[in-house]
């Protein structure tokens, strides 16, 4: 037995990935490749000259702060996760903040109750539908990257998981979840008995159509690890 980890193992903290170890064997194969998109250079100015940045997407983050897109002005963040604030705060940041919940929905409340100004989303071509923070007339959302995937990767994950067998996968976004039907469908002896893990309740919505197996978190803070520990702690129930 085998988990199936659609998550970049370089981001997966050495803590959870000894956890994972100890009880199967953890496969890391991320189903997406993210792409920087080519700004122009009004829409370099726009960011940098922006009093209200909302960060969702850590690849988006990576991308800000490598671009050199910020200028001696301190706009006020809003993102989601502790992690990503920190990342602010070490580049000199000041005006951080960050969302309750690890969600979009909790970080739409809080941009809503914290500024009726201008707010510019930076994010990538893939949304979940219905978003929250897309139904705020304050938020433009500006494409800094795109979510892509090429018939080349997936014959490549199908090729990696010939001759295993996953019995708990955690899938981190809808996008994610429907390349990986695509792959179960090529590989249905690899992929006969399977629980789902989320990261939040869009993915978890769209794996409980098929009804299958799903779980999701019980709470909103550090998502990935409470879940990675709870296909852990599963797995050690079933043994």
């Amino acid at each position: 037995m085998a988990f199936l980890i659609t998550y970049p193992k370089e981001k997966v903290s050495t803590e959870f990935q000894r956890a994972l170890a100890t009880v199967t064997t953890p496969l890391y194969m991320s189903l997406r490749e993210l792409v920087a998109s080519q700004l122009t250079p009004s829409e370099v100015a726009q960011i940098a000259q922006a009093e209200n940045i909302v960060i969702t997407s850590p690849f988006a983050l990576q991308l800000y702060l490598g671009q050199y897109w910020q200028d001696q002005r301190q706009p006020h963040y809003y993102v989601l996760s502790q992690r990503m604030a920190d990342q602010l705060r070490r580049r000199g940041a000041t005006q951080v903040h960050q969302s309750q919940s690890e969600n979009q929905a909790s970080l739409a409340q809080l941009v809503q109750h914290s500024t009726n100004a201008p707010v510019l989303w930076l994010t990538g071509n893939r949304h979940v539908k219905q978003n929250r923070l897309s139904a705020l007339v304050n938020v433009h959302q500006m494409i800094c990257y795109k979510n892509t995937w090429s018939q080349q990767k997936e014959n490549e994950i199908v090729a990696a998981l010939q001759g295993q067998t996953i019995n708990r996968v955690l899938v981190t976004s809808p996008s994610s979840y429907t390349r990986l039907r695509v792959i179960e469908s090529r590989l249905s002896k690899v992929f006969s008995s399977v629980t789902y893990y989320t990261l939040g309740d869009s993915t978890f919505t769209e794996i409980n159509k098929f009804s299958h197996d799903v779980v999701k978190p019980v709470n909103r803070q550090h998502v990935l690890g409470q879940m990675l520990m709870k296909m852990c702690n599963d797995e050690r129930a079933d043994q």
